[in-house]
């Protein structure tokens, strides 16, 4: 019973490792980018809500989620650029953890299900400033994220 709960405890530090590593060489070649959650609000109607932020390690796309409805719904901006804002359907990153998303399949694209997609964003009403974006949904509320 020993040796067999050495050699389970072997195995499972294997993979371990190697998920590790997996991580730590998709993050180095850039397959992977990382969301960190940052300190800000979010206000909906000008109502502060229980949203949440996070933003890559370039600062440079941010992913808003709103809590004020029935379901979350999460947003993908380009801070930096003057790319388009996308919908994540269903998709939300974890309120308190950090979030690894890969470039094969990411959760927030063009090819995002619209049957997903609770309250769409309108791109032409995006408004960047410089610590905060604005812009308005398509069922005309007003979302406000500062940071």
């Amino acid at each position: 019973m020993k040796r067999l709960l050495q050699t389970l405890g072997a195995l499972l530090l294997v993979a371990i490792v190697m998920c590790v590593f997996a991580l730590v060489y998709s993050t180095a070649k850039g397959y992977m980018s990382w969301y960190f959650r940052v300190d800000g609000q979010v206000r909906v109607d000008g109502q502060m809500t229980s949203g949440y932020l996070h933003a890559n390690t370039q600062r440079t796309i941010l992913l808003i989620t709103r809590t004020d409805g029935d379901r979350k719904e999460t947003y993908l901006i380009p801070v930096s650029d003057r790319a388009m804002i996308m919908d994540c359907g269903d998709w939300n990153p974890v309120r308190f953890l950090s979030t690894p998303v890969g470039d094969v399949n990411p959760p927030c694209s063009v090819f995002t299900d619209p049957a997903k997609v609770f309250d769409a964003p309108l791109p032409a009403s995006l408004v960047r400033e410089r610590r905060s974006v604005s812009f308005t949904t398509a069922s005309g509320k007003k979302v406000r994220a500062e940071w």
